[in-house]
This record gives C-alpha cells, sequence and structure tokens, in this order.
C-alpha cells in the first residue's frame, strides 16, 4: 500500500541521510532509520516502509549493521504477515531471511518468520504451510530462538483450539531450554521460563506452569547485575501473582511477595510494588501487603 504521507516520510528520511558527508555516520543514520521504517510498517501495516527499508540496506556500510537491519526487516514483515494474514509477505520473510548473518542474527530473524508462517497457515487452513513452521523451527542454530518459536507454534495451537498439540509444543520448546548448554546467561534461561510459565498457565497446565516459574527463580537468583535481577524478578513476581489469581493458589501469592524482595532497584520495587498490592488488596490478603512495605 502506498500513499502521499508514507512517501513524505521516506523522502525526508533519505534526504536528511544523504545530507550527512561523512560516510560512518551517515551509514549509521541509514541503520537507525531502517529500524525506524521497519517499526513504522508494523505500526501501519504498510510494506512501502519495507521495500524501502530493503532498499536502503545497500548504504550500510559494516556488514554486521547490514545483517541486523535484514534482522529487523525480516521480523516486521512477519509481523505484518501477521497481521494482514499474507502468505506471500509470510515467504517474503523467509527470503529475506538469508541476507542475515548466520548464527545470532539468522536465529533471531527466523524466529520470527516461524511465528508468522505458523500463524498464516492456521488461519488460511493450510495444514502444510503450517507444518512448514515446524521444520523451519527445527532449523533455528541458537536454543533460546528455537525454543521461542516452538513456543510460538504453541500458541497459534491454542488459538485455534487444538490444546494437545499446543501442550506438546510447548513440552518441545521446554526441553530445549532444559537440555541447552550453550545459554552463556542465565538472564536469557530465565527469560524462557517465564515466558513458558505463562505458557502453560494458558494451556491449564498448572503444575508445569510452576515447574517453569520455579527454575526461573532458581536461574535468576545468583544475577550479579542489579538491574538484571531487578528485571527479571519484577517479570517473575508479576507472572507469580497472575499464576497465583488464576489457579486460586495462596501459596504462588506468597511466592509473588518473596520475589519482590530480590528487586533493590527504586524502579523496579516502585512498580513491582503497585502491581502486586493492587491485586493483593482486592484479595484482602493484608497481611502480604503489609510485607511489601
Amino acid at each position: 500500500m502506498v500513499n502521499d504521507t508514507s512517501l513524505e516520510f521516506i523522502r525526508e528520511f533519505k534526504k536528511n541521510a544523504e545530507s550527512i558527508t561523512n560516510d560512518i555516520d551517515r551509514s549509521k543514520k541509514y541503520r537507525a532509520g531502517i529500524a525506524a521504517l521497519a517499526q513504522k510498517a508494523v505500526e501501519t501495516n504498510n510494506t512501502t516502509f519495507l521495500d524501502a527499508a530493503v532498499r536502503f540496506t545497500g548504504k550500510i556500510i559494516d556488514e554486521h549493521d547490514r545483517s541486523k537491519a535484514f534482522v529487523d526487516i525480516v521480523r516486521s514483515t512477519a509481523r505484518v504477515a501477521i497481521n494482514t494474514t499474507d502468505a506471500e509477505l509470510a515467504g517474503r520473510s523467509l527470503e529475506l531471511s538469508a541476507n542475515t548473518e548466520a548464527g545470532h542474527d539468522r536465529s533471531h530473524a527466523l524466529q520470527g518468520v516461524v511465528a508468522a508462517i505458523a500463524d498464516v497457515g492456521m488461519k488460511m487452513n493450510e495444514p502444510d504451510t503450517f507444518e512448514n513452521s515446524k521444520e523451519l523451527a527445527g532449523t533455528i542454530e541458537y536454543d533460546t530462538y528455537r525454543s521461542s518459536a516452538w513456543r510460538s507454534i504453541a500458541r497459534t495451537q491454542h488459538s485455534n483450539d487444538d490444546t494437545p498439540s499446543a501442550v506438546e509444543s510447548a513440552n518441545k520448546a521446554m526441553a530445549i531450554i532444559n537440555k541447552s548448554k550453550l545459554i552463556g546467561q542465565e538472564i536469557y534461561r530465565a527469560s524462557a521460563y517465564v515466558d513458558l510459565a505463562k505458557l502453560f498457565i494458558d494451556l491449564g497446565q498448572e503444575g508445569m506452569a510452576r515447574e517453569c516459574i520455579t527454575k526461573a527463580v532458581n536461574s535468576s537468583a545468583g544475577l550479579k547485575d542489579e538491574f538484571e535481577r531487578s528485571s527479571i524478578f519484577q517479570t517473575i513476581a508479576e507472572t507469580q501473582i497472575r499464576m497465583g489469581v488464576r489457579t486460586k493458589n495462596s501459596g504462588l501469592l506468597e511466592d509473588a511477595v518473596e520475589s519482590f524482595g530480590y528487586i533493590t532497584r527504586e524502579y523496579y520495587r516502585t512498580s513491582t510494588r503497585q502491581t502486586l498490592a493492587s491485586v493483593l488488596s482486592n484479595l484482602k490478603e493484608d497481611e502480604l501487603v503489609k510485607r511489601l512495605a
């Protein structure tokens, strides 16, 4: 879709970028601009921004920056494909992923492609297309992104009321994280377990959700970086409180308050305290509210 507003935005960006005389600075401007164009495409479902972003990749000098620009383009193309149920765009996102560097960038890009192919295949009632998403998920090199791809597949299956298949896919996603020896930073493992907990609780698998949130806590407790620890425990606490409400499990409410104790950065403490206090007050859990002081 083309309109005057999108074309004017693109022309103005190119004019500003080309006005930069230093080659390196101009290249960086194009890199940042491609990220903005990709985001614009998602916000508007307007592929004109994506077409321009692809053209501008040739203006980026550094090959690593160019690869990351293509990651932005691929993932945004996949997102627009989901928003518009466009099989051609989903296929385009896969084609564009070939322009990313093998390893992290390719894995990151393909995670988004898998989500698009699975979603479009399911919505268009094309079983073969949906099966292709599973095959593609298996090719993703990085464990974190391969697990995330399977979680996307599980959520798509659940949205189609196929809970047994969704549980199977979620179990595959969890097995990848459980077995991985290649996740270098524990915060990534913890984040995956938190997302798995959310997925399992949506699937009605309370026991698996509890197991995942416990693994998330165990992976996070030893984090040395205060910002990382506070950030992940905010997510853990808010997930525990949500799980506790949904399953009417008072133990999870207490676990959420205990997780709050690991949050030391004031921004995260204030935000988490407000969320937990609101929920606990509504549940008349006054003693737990006092422990948040």
